[in-house]
């Protein structure tokens, strides 16, 4: 077993907790480092003392600090992989893309904000010209945003929500997830050393309720975002009702593909087992359930029992590791009685946990109320079915969490078909789902109406109508 990297450590200032939460590698089992835990009296003296900050953020400076902020990733470069490495399992081609992912993002920023602003839209009051009045929908940013991230994407989520906030105009308030706290303590460091204006980000390790705490109580905070566990939002969603703040949710996704006979099979197959397994299927794109036209189910499942059984499961640090340890033992134990839930269910190949390791798996015969089906699952692992015609869109209606849905078919009616009839906010055609982009537009997680699919700098800043007389043409100032 290889090596982690230098355990990292954070102490107390004055004044501050001495709280320790320790960081267990699932890979050694072993401390990666320790991180001081923020109470939330702290949290809350850390807004107040930045109450006075409210002058409007200047653009110009928030993209220099934002090239200052790539110029400390590429640095840290080596430090952030290998700690992501530890932190979170995932193999070393992985935990290289969400590192360079996020260097890339930085980088490319400014273009990608500016590709997106368009003009404001205009509506008049009369089409038939009776009236001199308009309305004009804009925006303005909102004060904070208090956002926590989870554990499979906390450096790439944090990295995205402080530059487009900023860019927004809002100041930003982030809690990394406590499994990934070395690299959260670090990325604290580089952004104070890469000089935010105006003290517009803070972030801090803590636990969630007390952050969550903190918020609902700062009056400054305007916007709380949850990003993580379905098992959670709902009460994040009313307390945050309850202490008027707009809430943002974003829980784990249940991803299911469909197979017809039209895409080649052996592709087909590369698809899905990197669609299930990428980031040891822990993502809320990954792969979950496939359906499979009925005509070809047979030679697709066997192809995919060989392919899951090859699969070399393993060290992270090792180049030839396919699949790394789950977040925890639990986790792995948890998926490995889930895959076995069921009597009517037929365990194909994988399902047996090893600490923190869990063999690939696949499973047959499950039913549309199974809890595999309705949720989802979070691992290297995935149910298939066989469909006969008219029954492909029973099975992706009873998806509970349908954040994500894929076709793979070279029909291009059927694939308006499924686009039309799946209830997901992201529809992948003929690629694997698993793929994202951190440029792509976020949201339509099902149970959070506040938070449709939209470009991440939208969401930050609050739109609203100015209504009346506009336009000031004329040399008297008034009204055109």
């Amino acid at each position: 077993m290889s090596a982690g990297p230098t355990p990292r450590s954070t102490a107390a200032g004055p004044g501050e907790s001495s709280v320790l939460r320790d960081v267990i590698s699932p890979v050694t089992g072993t401390v990666l480092g320790s991180v001081r835990l923020a109470g939330p009296l702290e949290i809350q003296r850390l807004l107040r003392e930045r109450a006075g900050d409210t002058a409007p953020l200047d653009r110009r400076e928030v993209l220099d600090f934002l090239h200052r902020l790539k110029e400390q990733l590429l640095a840290h470069q080596r430090e952030l992989i290998r700690t992501t490495i530890f932190e979170t399992g995932f193999i070393t081609a992985d935990s290289r893309e969400i590192v360079t992912a996020a260097i890339e993002f930085l980088a490319d920023f400014e273009t990608y904000a500016e590709d997106q602003a368009g003009p404001p839209t205009r509506v008049p009051h009369s089409y038939a010209g009776k009236s001199s009045r308009e309305m004009l929908i804009t925006h303005r940013p909102y004060r904070w945003i208090a956002a926590v991230v989870p554990q499979n994407a906390s450096l790439t989520l944090g990295i995205t929500i402080i530059a487009s906030a900023l860019y927004a105009g809002s100041r930003v308030l982030l809690r990394p997830s406590l499994q990934c706290g070395c690299t959260g303590a670090l990325l604290a460091e580089l952004v104070e050393r890469s000089e935010p204006p105006g003290s517009s980000v803070l972030i801090v390790n803590c636990l969630a309720t007390d952050f969550l705490d903190a918020c609902y109580t700062a009056e400054q905070v305007d916007v709380i975002h949850y990003i993580g566990s379905n098992q959670f939002a709902l009460p994040v969603l009313m307390d945050a009702y309850a202490a008027r703040k707009l809430c943002l949710l974003d829980g784990q996704g249940n991803g299911m593909l469909y197979l017809d006979e039209t895409f080649p099979i052996e592709h087909a197959v590369d698809i899905v087992t990197c669609g299930a397994t990428r980031f040891n299927g822990e993502t809320c794109t990954s792969v979950n359930g496939v359906l499979i036209q009925q005509e070809i189910y047979e030679p697709v499942r066997d192809a995919l029992v060989d392919v899951f059984g090859a699969l070399r499961v393993g060290d992270p640090t090792f180049p030839e590791t396919e699949i790394g340890p789950m977040f925890s033992r639990e986790q792995a134990a948890g998926l490995a009685r889930a895959l076995r839930a069921g009597s009517h269910m037929r365990l194909l190949c994988g399902g047996s946990a090893e600490g923190a390791y869990l063999a690939p798996a696949i499973v047959e015969g499950v039913a549309r109320d199974d809890l595999l089906v309705r949720q989802g699952l979070f691992g290297p692992a995935l149910w298939i079915q066989p469909v006969r015609d008219g029954e492909l869109f029973d099975w992706l209606r009873a998806n509970q969490f349908p954040l994500g849905d894929a076709i793979l078919s070279t029909r291009p009616e059927l694939v308006r078909a499924f686009a039309a009839q799946s209830r997901a906010a992201r529809i992948c055609v003929n690629e694997d789902p698993s793929v994202e982009s951190m440029f792509e537009p976020w949201g339509g997680y099902p149970p959070s109406g506040l938070n449709p699919v939209s470009i991440w700098i939208d969401k930050y800043r609050q739109a609203f109508q100015l209504d009346g007389r506009l336009g000031l043409d004329r040399a008297d100032g008034a009204a055109a």
